[in-house]
């Protein structure tokens, strides 16, 4: 009778915290799980109840909150019971907001057991087109979620994202059609229909879903933050920058701490305040590189500035005059600012009292180089002394890029160039395809030098033995830009807002464009280095 008793109390905790309008109750549902507990010590449901009470708790405290023993009691659950997958969504959930590894490892796992289950198969998709770069593996679960529910306007959505991810436009585009039809205030479709036009050089179209995107919600971050891309890309660095000061930045806070500092604005600038402000940095080394050219005009307004540098870029750094009297360093302690902002805010932030929107890239003194401070093996440091031409390269960048696959060239594209003779070419790129390794292995006149690249220094000290660089768009155009080496970038048909749609850009006097004429065609810009390259080694 009791058995039966603490059965039917289970069930009734289980439907309970099933219920949207009781689930929130979770004062009732501890008081139940108790209950349940004094009888059955390793009830599923009960246990479940009672981490998640621990997590509302920790959320009550966030973004200082402590879910270790939540943690700990859905770990516990799984162990009893590895079957219960409430406790991996929940468990997956609390990882997004703490470790998005941990999240990725356990939803490979409850993937395994539950092979079927539309929310694990979404959250791994979304972890692997977003995170991981594995864009393949996530168009695959997604595909499947869909087949799942096929009414689903956001099972639609996510694989039309998918779709974008891959590089498949038409098919993204049956995608959110779909979703449209099943849902037409859908924001993720409506914003993906945008991005198809923009892909395909439409702006007009594209700006008039963006906008209809924040009919749907005034709030929606992608909708803006597209437009301000937008703008920046036609040239409109007035709107496009204001705007662009709407993007997500609470995630760098994250990375780089200074939350508890006042974010300095535009109109809180003034000159000669001597007050103390730390520069915090945002996206990838590039951008490190472009945008450390504002730090001086901040520091020459009066300011105290200090730099979040990456580590891998200090050394680099200290090759510029421009940043002697700015702090740059990895290590902040908030407690010796007055402001904080953030690098790709000081276009912005400085406008009032610059001139030109494009400052100069950073002035770079070669004579404070010290040739002991990298360290070259002994075959590349020889091949450098080479009498050809020195051309140093890239072809693609990292996986995890959300515009990767635009950005990247399949290296068999570039397979003329490397026949041509009186040319040495020098692979300056980290994170290579064992496939692509393999491919430039079988050329003579192709050396890699990814184990010498230790640091942007080392990078440095390559270009500047390098005649003239050929490279896809990544941090290497940004640092051969800086040191005013010649340089041609391949561009897609639609190209990072920085390089702009005219035939040249504004931000690297020594940078020229190559590019495609057509969407993902790299055939044009291919000709067009061959015959520089034909030409220089002439």
């Amino acid at each position: 009778m009791r058995i039966r008793s603490v059965s039917a109390l289970e069930e009734e905790l289980k439907t309970f915290l099933t219920n949207p309008h009781t689930s929130s109750n979770m004062k009732t549902a501890v008081s139940m799980a108790e209950k349940i507990l004094e009888v059955k010590k390793d009830s599923n449901f009960a246990l479940y109840a009672i981490a998640l009470h621990e997590v509302c708790l920790a959320n009550r405290v966030a973004p200082m909150a402590d879910y270790s023993k939540a943690i700990e009691n859905f770990k516990n659950i799984i162990k009893v019971d590895p079957k219960f997958v409430e406790a991996y969504l929940m468990l997956a959930k609390i990882y997004r907001e703490t470790d998005r590894n941990k999240e990725y490892e356990l939803l490979l796992e409850a993937n395994k057991i539950f092979p079927e289950h539309y929310l694990i198969m979404f959250d791994l998709g979304n972890l692997m087109c977003f995170k991981t770069g594995e864009k393949e593996k996530g168009l695959e679960l997604f595909t499947k979620c869909v087949q799942k529910l096929p009414q689903v306007d956001t099972a639609w959505s996510a694989l039309g994202s998918a779709y974008l991810l891959n590089r498949n436009l038409e098919m993204a585009l049956k995608c959110f059609e779909t979703s449209l039809a099943i849902n037409p205030d859908n924001l993720t479709s409506t914003l993906g229909v945008g991005v198809y036009h923009f892909e395909h050089a439409n702006f007009k179209k594209a700006r008039e879903y963006y906008e209809k995107s924040l009919m749907i919600n005034k709030d929606s971050f992608w909708a803006t933050f597209n437009i301000s891309l937008l703008n920046l890309l036609e040239g409109d660095y007035e709107n496009g920058l204001r705007i662009y000061e709407k993007r997500n930045k609470e995630q760098f806070l994250e990375k780089y701490g200074g939350s508890e500092l006042t974010e300095i604005t535009r109109d809180e600038v003034k000159k000669n305040t001597n007050e103390n402000i730390v520069v915090l940095r945002e996206q990838g080394f590039g951008d490190d590189v472009m945008f450390s050219r504002y730090l001086k005009p901040l520091k020459d307004l009066g300011y105290n500035v200090h730099y979040t540098c990456p580590p891998e870029l200090i050394e680099f750094f200290k090759l510029s005059p421009d940043l002697d009297n700015v702090d740059v360093s990895s290590n902040v302690d908030s407690g010796l600012f007055n402001y904080r902002t953030f690098l790709m805010s000081l276009p912005w932030i400085t406008s009032k009292f610059i001139k030109n929107k494009i400052s100069k890239p950073l002035k770079i003194d070669w004579k404070r180089f010290d040739e002991k401070k990298v360290r070259i093996s002994p075959k590349n440091k020889s091949l450098l002394n080479s009498k050809k031409l020195k051309v140093g390269f890239a072809w693609s960048g990292r996986v995890t890029h959300l515009r990767d696959q635009v950005r990247t060239m399949d290296i068999n594209l570039l397979n003329d160039l490397f026949k041509l003779k009186e040319i040495d070419f020098f692979s300056l790129q980290k994170f290579s395809k064992k496939e692509d390794l393999n491919y430039i292995s079988k050329f003579k006149n192709i050396h890699d030098c990814e184990k010498d690249l230790n640091d942007f220094l080392h990078t440095a000290y390559f270009i500047n033995k390098m005649d003239v660089i050929l490279t896809v768009d990544t941090s290497l155009v940004h640092l051969a830009g800086t040191l005013g080496k010649k340089s041609y970038l391949f561009l897609p048909l639609v190209p990072d807002y920085r390089w702009g749609l005219k035939s040249k850009q504004e931000w690297y006097p020594e940078v020229n464009l190559l590019r495609q004429k057509k969407i993902d065609d790299w055939t044009h810009p291919v000709k067009e280095a061959k015959k520089i390259l034909e030409k220089l080694s002439s």
